[in-house]
């Protein structure tokens, strides 16, 4: 089965977290994976619960760019 991309995300500075590179301005894509949303940064992944990504966008200062349908 084929994730489905569901928004990307653009932080407002640069930033690491747990190893895993962001950049400021950068577009990172968030997909659906088995009911998960999975984050994927510049050197690795991360897989939260849809709730979770919700307080990682506000705690991190990510910008949602909306996907066309």
């Amino acid at each position: 089965m084929e994730d489905k991309l569901l928004y990307y995300v653009v932080p407002t500075d640069d930033f690491n977290a747990e190893g895993r590179i962001f950049y400021k301005g950068e577009k990172y894509p968030i997909f659906e994976r088995n009911g998960r949303s999975l984050l994927v940064a510049e050197n690795g992944e991360f897989n939260f619960t849809h709730e979770l990504m919700k307080q990682v966008i506000d705690a991190w200062e990510l910008n949602i760019i909306e996907v066309p349908a």
